[in-house]
């Protein structure tokens, strides 16, 4: 339903199809993550915005949170781990991805992606 709901806003905010299934496939990405490893049944929480020439998400779990976020590149796995993708995914889909967790206090990501028609196009803004 996130992946679906986020393709109707990308519509909505004409947002070009590169930049629009980029992001398509980061939340995805997040969204999975929170559901696999929150360990709760609260809700996850999606916001999407628009920042002139920035396109913002943040997913947003209340489960268990854990000791050390992701810093610098993330190597994506050997191709016979069975996880352990997500992060290093969503940094190769996005132009920016911070990740805010602690033990106990969920994981808040935030991630996005610039505008292309934005840089390639200057005197529209």
């Amino acid at each position: 339903m996130a992946r679906r709901t986020f393709a109707k806003f990308a519509c909505l905010h004409h947002l070009e199809a590169g930049d629009s299934e980029s992001l398509i496939f980061a939340l995805g990405e997040a969204v999975c993550n929170a559901m696999q490893h929150a360990g709760t049944d609260l809700a996850i929480e999606i916001r999407i915005r628009v920042a002139g020439d920035t396109v913002v998400a943040t997913v947003k779990d209340r489960g268990c949170g854990f000791d050390q976020p992701p810093v610098g590149s993330v190597a994506l796995p050997s191709v016979y781990a069975e996880q352990g993708r997500g992060f290093a995914i969503m940094q190769r889909f996005t132009d920016f991805l911070e990740v805010r967790t602690g033990p106990g206090r969920g994981t808040v990501v935030t991630f996005g992606r610039y505008r292309r028609e934005y840089q390639e196009h200057p005197a529209a803004l």
